[in-house]
């Protein structure tokens, strides 16, 4: 019976029947589109022709369709004697034997977007053409009467905010000298001093601490370079510093800041709680620190508002430790060495008169997943700006300002952009340079010739014909938060002329904590649509003007930026996203299984239960953005993290994140072999190569990928749910952690 209803559909439905067959032919012998891919890293110039050709012809034989090939420092196992150093004429002619074998053998090729990893930069980018961070100063004085004086500069180092420098560590390159700075003034503006604001410094608080005594200008003297030092405080025993004032002190926010560590990202600050006390002895808890959030990119500089507070002793109290995070793939502080044992603290500012909540997260200074739960409390008129004048024009270019200033008290308000000093890592020293600032198609334009034009050159023909895309790979460059051209597209995009509203970015509250909430909403929308439209939009368009198109993680797991991370998928050909290999899911012999509810419910796997989540959040979003903007691949970088991993172990993972969308699996990673010694060179991530013991028995899995893949790409896609986003900035597919 059954063969003969299979006879009558084959009568009925001829396309259907040649569809069946062409889906088995398919299945059987998956075509190179299904196949996966695999990272392929040149480590440390440790490159031979020899090497290459053995490299792609182990590839062809194991099923593998394509590599994406990267120049990167980290990593290890062969040292050859002559090494290939990144765009020297040696490096191109390795990158033209490259591609010349690719077309030999079929493979796809692809070329990730810089030295390194992340993301677009190189020692070809002018300080003018790199990521730049607002920056301020401010001066008080008395008006009814002509003022001429030198404004202070603000900071032109380069670092993530204020005066704070950038530190070295772990992914950091050595130069010779000190990197070029960059300064240019925007704005000089003058407001009238909020009734509410006393100086702290001016009342003279004593200061103690959990240590002893504590020198307050390291505190109070708006310098994050300076500082004090703490024991760690452990889990028995509480760190605190305590300001004792003579008079009841009113105060409506606090900044708390601790020293950035040696740096894959930075140390958040610490978790912990605020509180006052009229007699010393009984306090009252005003505000909880909730310490690391979001671990890799976090800054340690916050403020916090709070309700108005009146009291002779203020103390802060840290009840957690401010050792190193874990950071992400590359594992706890172990890595970077012992956990350090003293806190650092550089400024423990209370302020008379209330600021924007978190100004510092809203203002992208650095990254935050969610904003909305941070909104600034109402505040009373006398903590808010209420007049702005733009004095600009009365400012000459050495600082000097001339201006006869109304009757009252004023404060000058000079506002600029200098660099966060952002480099493309991690590289070999000659490919390492300033990220270029990614909210400028102008700047970004300028990189790209400078990137692609040898390149190009190079391989002649074989450019655009077998070097077939870019790879954007995670986004782990700085948060930026200024470009030359960005207050004429605020002003396009938003409607209003930002001006009045400038002091907002240094916490000011302008009008009142609504009006200032809802500027750097609008502000940080800016910033993401020209993000997508000026760096990822304007990549595409620029490769795709050269036959070639990209891929991209645009802006990848839990590190981003200010973005609409379905917008910057939309410019991509096909969007990708990440998973690991030590979530948890499987045993590395394959012999076990967590699902990720068992992952919720399991105390012991807890942190692998929140990593999950993260990369669920991370696939379905580059699956929903294949299916929405109507793109037919959803590739990751696959099996993260691990080691030497068996292909049992990796099937059961594999399967797993078929099912959350991906149909293209790109191995990471497949490490260039130099040499045929054992077990071969080796980076981060699962070992996939042709030193590895398994490497010619893995064709039946890289089949078994293949032919699941292939059948995924079939057919259209059809959803029962749609889950809107919203139109605020963060905007990425949510995931919520126990």
């Amino acid at each position: 019976m059954n063969k003969l209803l299979a006879f009558l559909a084959v009568i009925a439905f001829p396309a259907f029947s040649q569809n069946h067959e062409a889906l088995k032919a398919g299945f059987l012998i998956p075509p190179d589109e299904a196949k996966p891919r695999t990272w392929w890293h040149w480590i440390g110039g440790n490159v031979t022709k020899e090497g290459i050709t053995k490299d792609l012809e182990w590839m062809k034989r194991a099923g593998i369709g394509g590599f994406q090939a990267f120049d990167v420092s980290l990593g290890m196992g062969q040292t050859v004697e002559k090494k290939i150093v990144f765009m020297t004429p040696e490096w191109l002619d390795a990158i033209h034997h490259t591609t010349a074998e690719a077309e030999r053998l079929g493979l796809e090729m692809t070329m990730v977007t810089s030295a390194g990893w992340s993301e677009t930069g190189g020692p070809w980018v002018k300080p003018e053409e790199a990521i730049k961070k607002v920056v301020w100063s401010e001066s008080s004085i008395v008006g009814g009467k002509k003022f001429s004086g030198k404004l202070p500069a603000p900071p032109i180092n380069n670092g993530p905010i204020r005066n704070l420098s950038r530190p070295g560590g772990f992914l950091s390159v050595a130069t010779a000298s000190p990197d070029p700075t960059f300064y240019k003034d925007y704005k000089v503006l003058a407001f009238s001093t909020p009734k509410a604001e006393v100086k702290m410094m001016d009342l003279k608080p004593t200061v103690t601490s959990s240590a002893g005594a504590v020198d307050a200008a390291a505190l109070l003297d708006d310098d994050l370079t300076s500082s004090i030092k703490l024991p760690i405080p452990k889990p028995e025993s509480h760190a605190w510093i305590q300001f004792e004032f003579a008079q009841p002190f009113q105060a409506q926010s606090f900044s708390l800041a601790t020293a950035l560590t040696q740096s894959y990202g930075s140390k958040d600050v610490t978790t912990g709680y605020v509180q006052v006390s009229d007699d010393g002895k009984n306090f009252k808890t005003i505000l909880s620190l909730p310490g690391p959030q979001h671990d890799i990119r976090a800054l340690p500089v916050r403020t916090y508002t709070f309700p108005e507070a009146k009291a002779r002793f203020y103390r802060i109290t840290f009840t957690g430790g401010s050792g190193l995070t874990t950071v992400g793939d590359f594992g706890s502080a172990g890595y970077f060495g012992p956990p350090p044992t003293t806190l650092s603290v550089t400024e423990a500012k209370f302020f008379s008169e209330a600021r924007v909540n978190r100004w510092e997260d809203k203002a992208h200074f650095a990254p935050m997943f969610d904003l909305e739960a941070l909104a600034t409390l109402p505040v009373s008129e006398s903590s808010a700006i209420s007049n702005v004048i733009d004095i600009t024009e009365k400012m000459k270019a050495d600082g000097t300002l001339t201006w006869d200033a109304p009757a009252g008290n004023w404060t000058i308000f000079r506002i600029g952009y200098s660099l966060t000093g952002s480099k493309n890592s991690p590289a070999v020293p000659a490919g390492v340079g300033y990220e270029v600032d990614k909210l400028s198609k102008k700047h970004l334009e300028s990189y790209y010739k400078g990137y692609t034009n040898p390149i190009a050159q190079a391989l002649g023909p074989l450019y655009g014909k077998r070097m077939q895309y870019w790879l954007t790979d995670s986004f782990e460059a700085d948060a930026q938060n200024w470009t030359e051209e960005l207050p004429t597209e605020f002003l396009k995009r938003r409607g209003y002329d930002m001006t009045p509203y400038l002091p907002v970015l240094s916490g000011r509250i302008v009008k009142n904590a609504e009006v200032s909430d809802r500027f750097l909403w609008d502000f940080r929308r800016t910033i993401a649509d020209l993000l997508a439209e000026n760096h990822y939009k304007a990549l595409g368009d620029m490769a795709r003007a050269e036959g070639i198109k990209l891929y991209g993680e645009s802006a990848g797991i839990s590190l981003p930026i200010m973005q609409d991370a379905m917008l910057n998928k939309k410019y991509l050909d096909i969007p990708m996203g990440e998973f690991g290999m030590t979530q948890g899911l499987g045993s590395a012999d394959g012999s076990s299984w967590k699902s990720p509810k068992d992952l919720d419910d399991d105390h012991a796997y807890r942190g692998a239960g929140d990593r999950l989540q993260a990369h669920q959040s991370d696939i379905r979003e580059a699956a929903s953005a294949a299916h929405i903007y109507g793109k037919k691949f959803v590739a990751t970088e696959s099996w993260t993290g691990g080691a030497f991993e068996s292909p049992a172990s990796m099937k059961l993972i594999g399967d797993y994140w078929n099912t959350q969308g991906v149909n293209r699996f790109i191995f990471h990673t497949s490490t260039h072999q130099p040499l045929d010694t054992k077990p071969g060179n080796s980076m981060v991530g699962t070992h996939i190569h042709r030193n590895i013991t398994w490497a010619e028995q893995v064709l039946p899995f890289t089949t078994y990928l293949s032919r699941n893949s292939y059948l995924l790409q079939q057919g259209t896609f059809v959803a029962d749910i749609a889950y809107y986003l919203g139109e605020g900035i963060p905007s990425s597919v949510p995931y919520w952690k126990k």
